[in-house]
């Protein structure tokens, strides 16, 4: 795997250098539709190209100006794989049935995401063959450590940036993020991804633990507007936990338990909630809020992560949470989950 991988990185010279444009021949089973898109997301869906479906069998050609990561649907909405676009010569091989095992091969940064993934798969084949606890730990650092090889061997790269993007928050703190941003070349840092990426670490670090409450308002279940300060500035309150979650998140639903038995325990004492959800649809909202028996503050403006309290908050996924303490407006956690919020507020507010 390591001359697969030594290898690879050899042809990235070579590759970034071709100025004959790319060439995408595809051969999938199952693929019956009469055209194949190959797509960009920059915030929204843009079509960048169509080929037609011969027997499953397709061809695009073009002229990639930089490296980036593009999608091949068939409805121009759902993609069922994604890869590098990179000039030269791309193939997609596999079946429709299996989207996860197709093949895309050709060029340097997908030759290199080949050789990861099967690094990945084999990691991923142990943890879920063990059921010792210490045995997963240790798989755990050693796919820790894999991701961080990947970066490092990929800085001036677009698999390298992109496997960067993927898991920057999963390992690394918003100050730590901002430091390995820095490392990559001075024309990775001026690319969209990269740049992007900045300006959401530093929205996330203006609303780190030590940082004032940014105030943000929405709507109840009754249509009433409901701000943020208002329930930080409410005497009876000590601390708010400002809760980011939606009824079709797993892992937040799977929070649940824990907030209502927080809210039960320390809600006497000064403890409050202002949970905003991201649900677009009223109804699922409501229901879950009243199946659940959820009797803290709800508030929506039901338009998923578009709402402006994530981009103040720089919510990325869910759940996501802020705990704040009311006497100063100061944030003094965030990302309690299960027994943490629990565990902290034994500490603030006394068991």
């Amino acid at each position: 795997m390591k001359r697969t991988l030594a290898f690879a990185a050899s042809l990235l010279l070579l590759g970034a250098c071709s100025s004959d444009g790319y060439t995408i021949r595809g051969k999938i089973a199952g693929l019956d539709n009469p055209y194949v898109y190959l797509l960009r997301y920059t915030g929204e869906v843009e079509v960048i190209d169509s080929a037609k479906v011969t027997k499953g069998d397709f061809v695009f050609k073009g002229k990639a100006e930089q490296p980036e990561v593009v999608y091949l649907s068939t409805d121009k909405q759902q993609p069922f794989v994604h890869f590098f676009l990179e000039n030269g010569r791309i193939s997609v091989d596999g079946a429709l049935s299996a989207p996860a095992d197709i093949a895309v091969l050709g060029t340097p940064s997908n030759d290199i995401q080949r050789a990861f993934d099967e690094k990945i798969a084999a990691l991923e084949e142990e943890f879920a063959k063990t059921g010792n606890d210490v045995q997963r730990d240790s798989l755990r650092k050693e796919y820790s450590k894999l991701m961080s090889d990947a970066v490092e061997m990929n800085r001036d790269n677009i698999y390298g940036v992109t496997t960067f993007l993927n898991n920057a928050y999963a390992f690394l703190s918003p100050e730590e993020v901002m430091e390995q941003i820095a490392l990559f070349p001075a024309e990775w840092q001026q690319r969209r991804e990269l740049t992007e990426l900045r300006e959401a670490t530093e929205r996330k670090l203006r609303v780190s633990a030590g940082h004032p409450y940014i105030d943000i308002a929405a709507k109840n279940a009754d249509g009433g507007e409901v701000s943020l300060k208002s329930v930080v500035e409410n005497r009876r309150n000590k601390y708010v936990l400002l809760d980011f979650w939606a009824s079709w998140c797993g892992p937040c639903m799977a929070e649940i338990p824990f907030l209502k038995a927080d809210y039960e325990k320390y809600g006497k004492k000064g403890f409050e909630i202002y949970a905003v959800s991201f649900d677009s649809q009223r109804d699922r909202w409501i229901d879950a809020v009243r199946q659940q028996g959820m009797k803290w503050i709800q508030v929506s403006d039901l338009s998923g992560f578009q709402t402006p309290a994530a981009e103040a908050y720089a919510v990325q996924s869910i759940p996501s949470n802020f705990l704040i303490r009311c006497s100063d407006g100061q944030i003094v956690a965030t990302q309690l989950r299960g027994e943490a919020l629990g565990e902290k507020l034994g500490e603030l507010l006394g068991d």
